[in-house]
């Protein structure tokens, strides 16, 4: 496994570049916006690389940050999800973006990308849904003025796929009517329960 190349920039085409690793050229596959951030010819680069072999061929993926490179592995890891449509994931949504997307789970972020259709789409927010923190993806503007007990309601229901907007305005309504939560019980599952009658 080659986990990282460290070397100068020898030549660029559409959509690699290769890198001269004392005297040794490495053709890298990089995303469109890691591709334009690539230091000029001639200078020193680092790019973080995920290897791929397969019957017809082998090729190296790179990238400028170690995340970006997790990234690209965990789109690979979404079922029906290849080389080519994971970068061009990475090539039209920043990663603040498609956290984002996922959180709200908007499926248009990622159908307007080239080659990801509605399917692709819908199965890339279900899967990432899983596969990355959602307290990571909910932007501090959404849980802005939500105490502990109602920013983790607000997890919870987009756990269980309902968009921030949604959650927001049913945790408000349930907040209107304060209902006080059973003793004993859980105020977390308590809030979910109660926002769902608004949803």
């Amino acid at each position: 496994m080659i986990a990282f190349l460290n070397g100068l920039i020898h030549s660029k085409s559409d959509s690699s570049c290769f890198v001269d690793v004392q005297g040794v050229g490495y053709e890298v596959v990089l995303p469109a916006s890691e591709w334009d951030r690539l230091p000029p010819l001639g200078q020193p680069v680092t790019l973080y690389t995920w290897y791929l072999g397969r019957e017809d061929g082998v090729q190296l993926f790179g990238f400028l940050s170690w995340e970006s490179r997790q990234l690209f592995k965990l789109l690979l890891g979404v079922n029906g999800v290849g080389p080519k449509a994971a970068l061009a994931v990475l090539s039209g949504l920043s990663k603040p973006d498609l956290e984002q997307a996922v959180a709200r789970q908007d499926v248009q972020a990622f159908s307007r990308l080239p080659g990801i259709g509605r399917k692709t789409a819908e199965r890339l927010l279900l899967e990432l849904k899983d596969k990355l923190k959602i307290s990571d993806l909910i932007p501090s503007s959404d849980t802005g003025g939500l105490h502990t007990d109602q920013a983790q309601a607000l997890e919870g229901l987009l756990a269980l796929g309902y968009s921030v907007q949604q959650a927001r305005t049913a945790l408000q309504k349930v907040a209107e009517q304060d209902i006080a939560a059973p003793a004993g019980s859980d105020r977390v599952a308590h809030l979910i329960r109660q926002a769902l009658k608004h949803i």
